[in-house]
């Protein structure tokens, strides 16, 4: 009876843990804010972050805020041509900076879908 119940219970874990059955599920559906990203008012800024945690979430959220709010965006290009055989080449580096402590936010949502945690974070600004 012992070795029935063993064979049994590695079949239905063979069986359960199949990846093919992974194709059949539905994912879950995600939070309206991630579909649809909530605009930026007068005083309001709103960050939207997904994570596999919830550190990721949040420093993505707050990250959000930042490029919302003021950005020095730097662009280095350069150009190298060959006379010999007539090509010319181009390379782009594109780096955005952000200077500015958040403080005062607030967490508004949190959310948990497909194995990934979404953050909604309102941030008031003091001008």
């Amino acid at each position: 009876m012992k070795k029935y119940a063993v064979i049994f219970f590695l079949t239905y874990q063979s069986v359960y843990g199949f990846w093919l059955f992974k194709w059949f599920e539905t994912p879950e559906p995600l939070p309206p804010y991630v579909q649809k990203h909530p605009m930026m008012d007068g005083s309001t800024v709103y960050g939207v972050g997904s994570g596999k945690s919830f550190l990721e979430a949040k420093s993505k959220a707050l990250n959000d805020i930042a490029t919302q709010l003021k950005s020095d965006v730097r662009s280095l290009t350069s150009v190298h041509k060959n006379s010999e055989t007539a090509q010319t080449q181009t390379d782009q580096q594109i780096t955005v900076l952000t200077q500015r402590k958040i403080d005062n936010y607030h967490i508004i949502d949190e959310s948990h879908a497909n194995g990934l945690t979404y953050l909604l974070i309102e941030y008031k600004r003091q001008e």
